[in-house]
């Protein structure tokens, strides 16, 4: 990768803020990398994953400060210095010059005993003469957001944020090409972190200052960088520009982490990361936790690779794949064409709701998608194949279908033991007792004898919706249609419908469609929102502010 001369500095990496290649490091238990990748002058790359995921020790190991029992192999260039190819004591010189550190813990790397300027004069001294230390301390003071008597004070005396701000302040001291930040907002309320974003942005357009951000924090992400890093269990599963990846991820753990992060997610509810269903093995470290995963995810390790422009994925599907693809669909009734040349596209694991003002179609065009409407025009294809409905509804990790009412879905006069075990019994399964028992354990149904054997129509309407869920349920579907599955129901029986089915394709990974003519409770659970309307689909985006809310409906469901 980079050609090194007498002086230390690689040639072909002097261009870059700091390029890394195939950097790995263990430790005992724990192993990072091979990591590869770079970063631009003037550029900010963030690098997001779980605790644990290895962003710390990343940044360690770019700054040459890992310690205990660890190895190391790779390069790593920063500011065409090859930092590993140096003695320490030549580090220690260009240290805080061509690089420097902010840590996480800011009060832990300030000396208590020492005043702030004494601090900064020790950084200070390595490259400006003493006559010039007052002029630059007021500047940096300045620069981020302190007070000049604040110069004064021992690091006791300052808050959380005024602590990392002096720390950045004394990273910036010797104007380096690069900074690294470890978590640097995390010890901060909205108001320090709102202005440590704008110092932050400040420094990066002044001075043409690049930043490796450190974060599990996806906002923080989405405002500051350019482009993002995805660990997980010391891998790089994901990289590329950060409206992209943040937009539509390429990786089921980015799309995890997207899910889980209170700060993007304004109107959605919550939902962490699905747990392991056993040992990754040799393989890729999220196997077990994926919803896409195959056997031979768990002893085969993915290469990260190129799958855009800009954008790379570790995995050995070539990311979240397409299960269902939908393109160029008609459909008439008579003379009016309710569906005009329309598609959608539902990735696997993800949660994608359908929406429109009653009357658009989304019945009909749902009934397409699901298999139960023969007179179309147009293709579907299931995992990149045409649709075999007939093997999709009679086999398991296929497709079903809960349909709006449930009344006139499920026979009346069936048991719920027939009823929900129906599909099952179709498809030439045995065991159907235990499928029948787990589903409705899995839906908060009763499932002692009596319950069993107790016919449909003595349900509730809540209780009716659940047992079509766990119908459908006990085929363990890839692909799951509910139509309005909230309409009949009152609020409570909602909000617990809707939590369920949301629930329930968190834990166990499959993609659902949710048809619905209620834009919140579909904000509330999608990853993605299509509108139907005049015939067409198009993507939707619900605006956050009320007001505006209430515009979008006015306009396209009224």
């Amino acid at each position: 990768m980079t050609e090194e001369n007498v002086n230390g500095r690689s040639r072909d990496s002097a261009k870059y803020a700091l390029a890394v290649d195939q950097l790995v490091v263990s430790y005992p238990g724990f192993t990072l990398g091979p990591c590869s990748f770079h970063l631009e002058e003037g550029e900010i790359l963030a690098v997001v994953g779980e605790s644990g995921s290895g962003k710390t020790t990343l940044a360690r190991a770019v700054s040459c400060l890992l310690e205990g029992e660890v190895q190391v192999s790779g390069e790593v260039v920063t500011a065409g210095y090859c930092v590993y190819n140096m003695k320490e004591k030549e580090r220690k010189k260009i240290r805080m010059d061509a690089f420097s550190i902010v840590f996480q813990n800011s009060g832990e790397w300030l000396n208590p005993s020492m005043k702030l300027k004494e601090q900064l004069a020790e950084t200070l001294i390595k490259k400006y003469p003493k006559e010039l230390h007052r002029e630059k301390m007021e500047h940096l003071m300045e620069m981020t957001g302190l007070k000049i008597e604040d110069l004064d004070r021992y690091p006791g005396e300052l808050s959380g944020g005024m602590a990392q701000k002096f720390l950045l302040a004394n990273a910036m001291a010797l104007t380096p090409k690069l900074v690294i930040l470890d978590e640097p907002t995390s010890s901060m309320d909205a108001k320090s972190r709102k202005s440590f974003m704008e110092m932050i942005r400040m420094i990066n357009e002044r001075y043409r200052t690049a930043f490796l951000l450190i974060t599990h924090d996806l906002r923080l992400a989405k405002e500051l960088s350019s482009r993002i890093l995805v660990l997980y269990g010391g891998t790089v599963e994901e990289m590329g520009k950060t409206d992209r990846v943040l937009s539509r991820p390429g990786h089921p753990y980015t799309q995890g982490l997207i899910r889980s992060s209170m700060d993007i997610n304004l109107v959605k509810d919550i939902w962490g990361i699905r747990p392991a269903d056993g040992e990754s093995g040799e393989g890729c470290p999220f196997a077990a936790r994926c919803s896409q995963s195959l056997e031979l995810c768990r002893e085969q390790k993915p290469q990260l690779s190129q799958c855009g422009e800009d954008h790379y994925v570790a995995c050995n599907r070539g990311g979240i794949i397409t299960l269902l693809e939908a393109e160029h669909i008609k459909k008439r009734f008579g003379s009016q064409e309710v569906i005009q040349d329309t598609g959608l596209e539902i990735g696997h694991g993800e949660f994608v709701s359908l929406v429109g003002k009653s009357g658009v179609g989304k019945t009909t065009f749902s009934r397409i998608l699901g298999g139960f409407s023969d007179e179309f025009e147009g293709e579907i294809l299931f995992e990149g194949k045409p649709a075999d409905y007939e093997k999709l509804h009679r086999s398991k990790h296929g497709l079903q279908m809960v349909f709006q009412d449930s009344n006139a879905s499920i026979n009346p006069g069936m048991s719920v033991l027939e009823a929900v075990g129906e599909p099952l019994l179709l498809s030439g399964e045995g065991m159907i007792r235990e499928a029948v028992i787990d589903a409705l354990k899995d839906v908060g149904l009763p499932f002692h004898d009596d319950f069993l054997k107790m016919k449909i129509r003595k349900l509730s309407g809540g209780q009716k919706q659940r047992a079509a869920v766990a119908r459908a349920l006990t085929m363990k579907p890839s692909l799951l249609i509910a139509d309005e599955p909230t309409s009949m129901l009152d609020p409570s029986s909602k909000a617990n419908v809707l939590r369920l089915l949301k629930g329930l394709q968190n834990q166990k990974g499959f993609s659902m469609l949710m048809v619905t003519h209620d834009l919140t409770c579909a904000a509330k659970v999608s990853d993605r929102i299509y509108l139907l309307k005049d015939g067409r689909l198009r993507p939707f985006e619900p605006v956050v502010d009320n007001i505006e809310c209430s515009i979008y409906q006015m306009e396209d469901f009224e």
